[in-house]
């Protein structure tokens, strides 16, 4: 494994690059490279919170969007196609990530820390829990045994074992929460909530919700659902939303903001979303996507406003290529006007939550008011997007919800409709979701994307319209770490796209 190599070169990288950040908690850093246990545990939350959550914007805007076809490639549109190839970025940075946060954990424990313990947990937590979603079995274990390990070719462990296992990111994060818990520290370094360890607390609750969400094909879940909800602390709006405000200067901006016009362009509104959002009405429309017409903000509101959507797969000929580039928040378009706000960064939300929830109760998981949480997380989606309702022929949100459709006959397809409308870039998750509700549409029996009303089958897709149910193991692994890696293959059945991990099995 390359990044157990890196790891003294990535803090020292991290320290230049937060010293040129103006973060406050960037200051006053002076550390030698050489001796990287002097770097503070705060120092390497802030840097690894800012690489992996730039990595997450980047990998959601190139694949996460575009395979869950709420946006659709027009140009290299092999993600759309489905002829996946190793999509190795994620896999590098995240790892790289998680040396800081494993460290970050090291160093706080020796140095009594414990609320900056509790937060890396959570942060380890959460990129495991991506790459094992994305990957299959993965370096667990081994992986993490921080700077003075000298392991290069960890072995893989099962995905079961890294999602539920006794030592897996669900016993961690119960780990995380009583560390949280048991402190009235702040959590220095804090990108995400500004030192709150009570806000943690709710995040790793959370997080445990749409882990249990995803176990619930291959376990009882019900018991562990029911007492989080009962018992535990969750979000209660959208103050509690797990985000990285972004800055409108380099080097802290939206991580998209950089892009040449091209990249930019490559990624357009989906046919699919906007066939959704034209159903409905809805405003959220004006915030996720600026109109072909566009000549100031208020257009993006307004009746005139034209949108479009392109077919996914659209790059080879006889598809419609057309679609509306992404909103104002996550691109200064050369031309059109200015956006007032930047996007964030996404771990977690309200939003999400509650539609967690509502999906749970629509399946009988737990007990409760499945519309209830149904109309929360609508709610709470066009709250965070600071939609403005009566530009789009609505006196309230009430409106909206009574008059739309969105409320006629809440069926569970209709909250996963919502959900995957709702869960916009945040990360990795909307493959992850939709490939889970593709899943159940098709009785668990297969992946054929037409058993899902309101996704497409993808234009000249060339997995006979199949959704990929895996990422491919970056071909390093295969030279660097061969022995682990074959086995890891093996068990899969072979490193394809098709190859059908623990959850599916």
């Amino acid at each position: 494994m390359k990044f157990m190599k890196f790891t003294i070169k990535t803090i020292f990288a991290c320290i230049l690059i937060a010293n040129l950040s103006c973060d406050d908690n960037f200051e006053n850093v002076n550390t030698n490279p050489n001796q990287p246990e002097d770097v503070p545990s705060e120092v390497l939350i802030t840097n690894a919170t800012r690489s992996s959550m730039n990595s997450m914007v980047n990998e959601s805007f190139l694949l996460a969007n575009n395979i869950s076809q709420i946006t659709a490639k027009t140009l290299r549109s092999e993600v759309d196609e489905y002829n996946w190839n190793a999509f190795s970025t994620l896999w590098l940075e995240q790892y790289i990530a998680l040396t800081d946060f494993v460290d970050a954990e090291n160093i706080a424990r020796d140095n009594e820390q414990t609320a900056n313990q509790g937060a890396s947990i959570v942060m380890q937590s959460w990129i495991f829990y991506t790459l094992t979603m994305a990957y299959g079995d993965i370096p667990y274990t081994e992986a993490i045994s921080g700077l003075n390990s000298d392991n290069f070719t960890p072995a893989y462990d099962t995905q079961q074992a890294v999602l539920d296992g006794e030592s897996g990111i669900l016993a961690r994060l119960d780990e995380a929460i009583s560390l949280l818990q048991q402190t009235n520290q702040d959590v220095e370094g804090d990108l995400i909530y500004d030192g709150n360890a009570s806000q943690w607390v709710k995040l790793a609750n959370v997080l445990k919700l749409r882990t249990l969400l995803h176990l619930s094909n291959k376990r009882d879940v019900s018991a562990d659902m029911q007492n989080i909800i009962n018992n535990s602390m969750l979000f209660e709006s959208n103050a509690d939303n797990a985000v990285l405000t972004y800055l409108n200067s380099f080097p802290n901006d939206f991580p998209l903001f950089p892009l040449k016009q091209g990249d930019f362009d490559a990624v357009v509104m989906s046919e699919s979303s906007l066939a959704t959002f034209e159903n409905y009405n809805d405003p959220r429309l004006g915030a996720y996507a600026r109109p072909d017409n566009v000549t100031d903000l208020q257009t993006f509101d307004s009746p005139e406003a034209v949108y479009t959507g392109a077919e996914n797969g659209s790059e080879t000929g006889g598809c419609n290529k057309g679609g509306s580039r992404l909103g104002a928040r996550y691109y200064d378009y050369p031309g059109h006007p200015v956006g007032n706000v930047r996007a964030n960064g996404i771990i977690s939300t309200y939003s999400e939550q509650e539609l967690i929830i509502a999906e749970a109760i629509q399946k009988g998981i737990i007990s409760g008011n499945a519309e209830a949480h149904y109309r929360n997380g609508i709610e709470a989606s066009m709250v965070y997007y600071d939609v403005d309702v009566a530009s789009f022929g609505w006196s309230s949100f009430d409106d909206f919800y009574d008059n739309s459709g969105v409320s006629d006959n809440v069926t569970l397809e209709k909250i996963w409709e919502q959900k995957w409308i709702a869960t916009f870039f945040h990360g990795i998750e909307p493959y992850y979701d939709i490939r889970r509700m593709v899943y159940e549409a098709n009785n668990q029996s297969g992946f054929d994307v037409s058993a899902l009303s309101f996704l497409n089958v993808p234009c000249a897709n060339q997995n006979d319209g199949v959704m990929p149910v895996r990422f491919l193991y970056p071909g390093d692994e295969e030279s660097l770490n061969s022995e682990n890696y074959n086995i890891a293959v093996e068990a899969l059945g072979g490193n394809t796209q098709n190859a059908t991990p623990w959850l599916f099995e």
